[in-house]
C-alpha cells in the first residue's frame, strides 16, 4: 500500500497557490470571490486549479532548476568527481573514492553524469534505511524548487498584465532569488548527507566512525 506523503500535495499545491491567487489578484472578476468569501465549492475548485498549476510550475521548475545547477557546475551529487567544491573533506573524497571502486568497481570521475554509481550509493543508503535527513532535505529542496519558478511565474504575469507594476514584480523577482538560494543550499545538504550516510555503511571505509562533515 502506497505510504502517505504530506510532501507530494504540499510541494505541489504551494507553488500553485501562488500563481493561481496573482492570476486571481490581477483579474477583477476571480479577485471578486476573495472579497466576497470563499465557498466550500469554490474552495474545491481553487484546490483543484492549485494542483494543476502546481504540477505545471513542478515541470518549469526542473527546467529551472537545469540552469541553476548548470551556472554553477552541475548538481552537488556530481561535485565529488571535481574534488574542489567543498561539499566533503579530503579524508571524505578519498574515502568515498575507495568505495565506490570497491563496490561498483568505477571511478571517482563517473560521479559527474549524476548517473551510475549516484543512483546506486542512494539505493545502498536507502537499503540501510538511513534516508530519514536525506528525504527531508529532499522535500526541502523540491518545495523551493517549485516556489522559485512560481514565483518567477508570478512575476512574469504582473509585468505582462501591467507594466506599471514593475516594482511588484521586482519585488517577486527578489522572492525568487532567495528561494533559489534556499533551493541550492538544501541541495548541497542533500548531496552531503547521502555521501556521508554511505560512508557510514560502506564496508569498505577504512573507518566508519570518523565523521568530517
Amino acid at each position: 500500500m502506497h505510504k502517505f506523503d504530506p510532501y507530494e500535495y504540499i510541494g505541489v499545491i504551494i507553488p500553485g497557490v501562488v500563481v493561481v491567487l496573482t492570476l486571481m489578484l490581477l483579474y477583477p472578476a476571480a479577485s471578486a470571490v476573495l472579497s466576497s468569501g470563499v465557498t466550500v465549492g469554490e474552495f474545491g475548485l481553487i484546490l483543484i486549479l492549485a494542483i494543476v498549476a502546481g504540477h505545471l510550475i513542478q515541470a518549469l521548475g526542473n527546467a529551472y532548476e537545469g540552469i541553476v545547477w548548470g551556472v554553477l557546475g552541475g548538481m552537488p551529487t556530481t561535485w565529488p568527481a571535481k574534488k574542489s567544491t567543498g561539499l566533503l573533506s579530503a579524508k571524505q573524497l578519498v574515502r568515498l573514492e575507495a568505495a565506490i571502486r570497491a563496490d561498483f568497481d568505477a571511478p571517482m570521475s563517473e560521479l559527474a553524469s549524476g548517473r551510475g554509481p549516484v543512483r546506486e550509493i542512494n539505493a545502498a543508503v536507502r537499503a540501510k534505511g538511513k534516508t530519514d535527513r536525506i528525504e527531508a532535505f529532499n522535500r526541502n529542496y523540491g518545495l523551493l524548487r517549485g516556489i522559485s519558478a512560481a514565483l518567477i511565474v508570478a512575476g512574469v504575469l504582473v509585468i505582462v498584465v501591467d507594466r506599471s507594476d514593475w516594482m511588484i514584480s521586482l519585488i517577486l523577482a527578489a522572492a525568487a532569488v532567495v528561494a533559489t538560494y534556499r533551493m541550492i543550499r538544501f541541495g548541497q545538504h542533500y548531496a552531503r548527507e547521502m555521501f556521508v550516510e554511505y560512508l557510514r555503511c560502506s564496508d569498505h571505509s577504512p573507518d566508519p566512525k570518523l565523521d568530517d562533515k
